[in-house]
């Protein structure tokens, strides 16, 4: 029979420009704070399902959420552009977020610990399926083993 639901989702960045950037573990990194920096970084969910989203080795703060898509998200009777305050249990210091369906998640973050670290959609079958992407802290390490190059995209 026909599939239920998605058969794939992925991590990526997102411009004006170009939208959305879907990309695969192997392409090259993409986010790369240095050593004690704070970043907000805005995940935008394009699919119809929630995803957890969890940053390795990092705590971070939920600042809001934004209605991107009324027809999607869960929140979306409140309109187009509609901010929502983090939920009382996400009031602390997390390390994953729920990213609603038609909805952009800001959440604040620390990156102390320098290194190569993946953040990932906390979904098994979407880690199993590409829904994970490397960031590295700091510069690049030569010691480490796992490199990531650009690909030419067709």
């Amino acid at each position: 029979g026909e599939p239920f639901g998605p058969e794939e989702a992925a991590l990526g960045t997102w411009s004006a420009a170009e939208g959305a950037v879907p990309l695969e573990w192997m392409d090259a990194i993409s986010e790369n704070p240095a050593v004690g920096a704070v970043e907000s970084w805005n995940l935008r969910n394009f699919t119809m399902d929630a995803h957890p989203i969890h940053i390795h080795l990092v705590q971070f703060q939920v600042l809001k959420r934004v209605v991107t898509d009324p027809m999607m998200s869960p929140h979306g009777m409140l309109g187009q552009g509609a901010v929502l305050k983090p939920e009382r249990w996400e009031t602390g210091w997390k390390d994953t977020v729920t990213v609603y369906p038609g909805e952009l998640t800001r959440v604040k973050a620390r990156f102390d610990v320098a290194g190569l670290f993946v953040w990932h959609c906390h979904i098994l079958e979407h880690e199993d399926n590409e829904m994970m992407r490397p960031f590295r802290v700091g510069p690049e390490d030569p010691m480490l083993h796992l490199t990531t190059t650009p690909r030419t995209r067709s």
